[in-house]
């Protein structure tokens, strides 16, 4: 019998130092907000779960992780789980979701939740531009679609590559040597990563992603970031690995969030390749903080 694998990335948790801030950020980036008495919930509109859940927390640092599993392996992951030596325990304080839960090597919450494969990104249908005022006709406020990935550091980059890969499931599809490796979820046809690591002092959040429709959604969310106050960033650029065009936000607390569309989709077919290729082909120039092995502004206490 085929041992169980992720099916994808549902989101993530953190914690922040002011739940009113991260409402009125997440909100301006186009995600649906719902603010309880000691927790954020945020989504894209239309998705029918949270993807972050942001809770109280004295500095910003990463709260856990959480992968889409088939309800039909939760019981096949718990046994692997623990045949691997990880406790299977309730959620955490600050958890709100369904599912298992567990740490990893390193001290990392996370999160298996029942659910569906996110769907692919879908290419807009041509239109016809003879007699069209193209301009007139874009839509002008944007919203995400769905989170597309997440990135996050690691002290221990090689070992926590393999635990994701042998334990969850996930496949590495291209790395950037030394920098970060790009892993994949889920069979057939699918996104060129859901998830990356990237070698640092301490494991931490560095980015998240959430997908848009257009290189205009981009352009447009951006210049809604910045209206509403939050102008620091680099884009517009095109991602050497995984082709896709991006856009980030520095958040309050010094990470990042990014808007990006045309990712590159994979089959088994796909080999996995170390590169030395710049992480875009065209854009700004890069932050060297963005793969800084300090973390610098995305810094959180150990």
């Amino acid at each position: 019998m085929d041992t169980p694998k992720v099916i994808g990335l549902a989101g993530f948790g953190l914690e922040v130092p002011d739940l009113e801030v991260a409402a009125k950020f997440y909100a301006a980036f186009g995600l649906d907000a719902h603010l309880q008495d000691d927790w954020l919930g945020l989504r894209s509109p239309g998705r029918p779960q949270d993807e972050a859940v942001i809770v109280h927390g004295a500095r910003k640092r990463l709260h856990h992780l959480s992968f889409t599993i088939d309800a039909a392996d939760e019981n096949r992951f718990a046994e692997k789980l623990q045949k691997a030596g990880m406790q299977v325990v309730g959620a955490p304080a600050g958890g709100h979701r369904p599912g298992l839960w567990f740490q990893d090597p390193w001290g990392t919450w996370i999160n298996l939740t029942p659910g569906t494969a996110p769907p692919l990104a879908v290419p807009a249908a041509s239109e016809d531009r003879i007699d069209v005022a193209r301009w007139q006709k874009l839509r002008r406020d944007p919203k995400p679609t769905r989170i597309g990935h997440m990135l996050m550091f690691t002290p221990d980059y090689p070992k926590a590559e393999a635990f994701f890969t042998d334990v969850l499931g996930l496949r590495t599809t291209d790395r950037a040597a030394g920098k970060v490796s790009f892993m994949a979820a889920g069979s057939g046809v699918i996104d060129h990563h859901c998830f990356g690591l990237i070698p640092s002092t301490h494991r931490g959040y560095q980015h998240a992603s959430f997908q848009v429709g257009s290189i205009d959604d981009i352009g447009f969310g951006a210049a809604s970031m910045a209206k509403a106050g939050y102008k620091e960033g680099f884009g517009l650029g095109r991602h050497a690995l995984a082709s896709n065009l991006f856009h980030y936000v520095r958040d309050p607390w010094g990470s990042w969030i990014e808007y990006y569309c045309d990712m590159d989709k994979i089959s088994d077919k796909w080999q996995t390749r170390d590169w030395n290729e710049l992480p875009y082909i065209w854009g700004p120039e890069w932050s060297p903080e963005f793969w800084g092995k300090q973390m610098n502004g995305n810094f959180e206490p150990s």
